[in-house]
């Protein structure tokens, strides 16, 4: 899921260390466009879905800084992860897809 923009250049500029220089989004176009950047950049061959602009994902599921979600095939939540002091703790994740 393709969220607000975290270190937006024209917002809280960190340079090229956040991997892409990429603005703020002012409309659902300028957000879909830096999704596209990425899945390029990252040559992501999973599906990719933005937020709307009210940022309605982002605020139920308070997937900002960092969260990750596993779906199934027909969009269920089977895994949600819990940061703990903003760390993901990635062998759940990998202990989870191994089953």
């Amino acid at each position: 899921m393709y969220i607000n923009e975290a270190h937006a250049a024209d917002v809280w500029n960190i340079g090229e260390s956040a991997g892409a220089i990429n603005y703020s989004h002012k409309n659902i176009a300028d957000r879909i466009a830096c999704a596209k950047k990425l899945v390029e950049e990252f040559k992501l061959d999973i599906p990719i879905y933005c937020d709307n602009m009210s940022h309605d994902f982002e605020t139920k599921f308070a997937s900002w800084p960092v969260r990750y979600f596993v779906t199934d095939e027909s969009k269920k939540l089977l895994l949600i992860s819990e940061p703990e002091n903003s760390e993901l703790d990635m062998t759940k994740l990998f202990s989870f897809l191994s089953v």
